[in-house]
């Protein structure tokens, strides 16, 4: 960076701090003499939040300034907007790839059929040794491993489970590693004692095995992701997508629109986290994958429904902007007040006013760290396990889900075996809701508080 630059950087810096600092001139509104450029910078909601401040706090700051201290301050915060900003000439607009690679897309090339040593039918294949073994090699939910669309459509697969250890975003590193420790975890096999249904004995499931993202651009492979999500749909399949941080939710979701139309896709997102950042550095991350699905048309925000939201990172503001588009948002502390039951029978009355078509996103940050430590981004005070397996089977048993993602799992986190155990539960709790609405199995118990 130029020396200019970060002189200009440091002086405008400290020329905000000593206005805030000195002494009260004068009375009165503070902006009043300020010119409608200046005036309108310091109104504007989301350039105060960039600096910590609300409207409120702002005239706290300047009330009692003199007119020029208020007119330097603005100044001053005009010019580390102004800094903050890309310039062309001095910023890179893009890291270069080299486009002469000549393995540009190998991590994306799907291996051909040829290759196979032995020739086999399109469907999927068992990877067990034993007619009645418990242990080799692991997929989820000890289902048959499918590789291709062909064996999807042979199998005539309902459910396939799809593995995406993408790990780039703002939370603990390790999401990429949650494929492979969910699937050598218990919890997905079994009858659900609360759904009355074993889901393994009533839908067709597969391992769809893992997609490949790109570990050195990160960015580069959501578009492959989409395709690949989209291609499962396009056969009547459900993906269950298993993260990977939270930015995959953006190829999954934009896949379900690519497969059943604009307008025509709902998104039910657990998360203690909005996700709805504005102005990031990065074009995609986790913490603005809603952002761009909303900027892109992708969904509606009335088609938007947040659930668990609690914690520092969704402020009145963010809230105020989700919900003055449309969306719905049920806090953590609604949970808590009325109880799971309520809450989802309301929250399945208002989807069934929207599309159809429900796509549910969980992030693990949504849970109390106390059931789930290991998540990329943990916030305490989060809904529990016991609210969130019937909430999820509930939503699963009585809206047409078509497709699920579990995102945010960060197993080296936790020497424990809860939070992998608790991730693969809630994967359960939706295969058992899917198997329930397609043999219209009513639940054996219903809780009350």
């Amino acid at each position: 960076m130029a020396r200019s630059t970060l002189l200009a950087r440091s002086a405008a810096a400290c020329l905000a701090l000593a206005i805030l600092s000195g002494p009260a001139l004068a009375q009165g509104d503070p902006l009043a003499s300020l010119s409608a450029e200046k005036k309108a910078l310091l109104s504007d909601v989301a350039t105060l939040e960039r600096f910590g401040l609300t409207p409120e706090k702002l005239q706290v700051a300047l009330a009692g300034r003199s007119a020029a201290d208020v007119d330097a301050y603005a100044t001053a915060l005009m010019a580390v907007v102004e800094d903050s900003k890309y310039k062309a000439g001095r910023d890179p607009a893009e890291i270069a790839l080299n486009p002469q690679a000549r393995g540009w897309n190998a991590g994306t090339t799907l291996r051909p059929k040829m290759f196979d040593k032995r020739k086999r039918d399109d469907g999927p294949f068992s990877l067990k040794r034993y007619m009645f073994q418990k242990g080799g090699i692991p997929t989820f939910a000890d289902a048959p491993i499918a590789i291709r669309k062909e064996d999807l459509v042979a199998g005539k697969v309902e459910v396939a489970f799809v593995g995406v250890p993408l790990d780039f975003s703002s939370g603990w590193r390790d999401a990429k590693h949650a494929p492979m420790a969910l699937r050598g975890m218990d919890g997905l096999v079994g009858a659900d004692a609360d759904g009355g249904i074993d889901p393994g004995l009533v839908l067709s499931i597969a391992d769809y095995g893992d997609l490949s993202p790109d570990y050195m651009a990160p960015d580069r492979g959501l578009d492959h992701i989409r395709a690949m999500i989209a291609e499962m749909a396009s056969v009547g399949v459900v993906p269950f997508i298993v993260g990977g941080d939270h930015t995959i939710m953006f190829p999954d979701v934009a896949a379900m629109v690519d497969t059943y139309g604009a307008g025509k896709v709902a998104l039910v997102q657990f998360d203690a986290h909005a996700d709805a950042e504005l102005d990031g550095d990065h074009l995609i991350s986790d913490n603005q994958t809603l952002t761009r699905l909303l900027e892109q048309n992708l969904l509606r925000g009335s088609d938007v429904t947040l659930v668990g939201l609690h914690g520092r990172d969704a402020g009145p503001a963010t809230q105020k902007r989700l919900t003055d588009a449309g969306a719905k948002i049920v806090p953590t502390a609604a949970v808590q007040e009325k109880g799971w039951q309520a809450v989802t029978t309301d929250l399945i009355a208002g989807l069934k006013t929207g599309p159809e078509n429900i796509f549910i996103s969980f992030d693990m940050s949504v849970l109390d760290p106390g059931d789930a430590p290991a998540s990329g981004r943990p916030v305490p005070g989060g809904i529990t396990m016991r609210e969130a397996i019937p909430m999820v089977r509930q939503l699963c048993a009585q809206t047409k889900v078509v497709g699920f993602d579990l995102l945010d799992a960060a197993p080296i986190l936790d020497p424990t075996y809860v939070s992998r155990m608790s991730a693969n539960y809630i994967l359960h709790a939706c295969l058992s809701g899917i198997a329930m609405r397609k043999t219209g199995v009513a639940p054996v118990q219903t809780a009350k508080r």
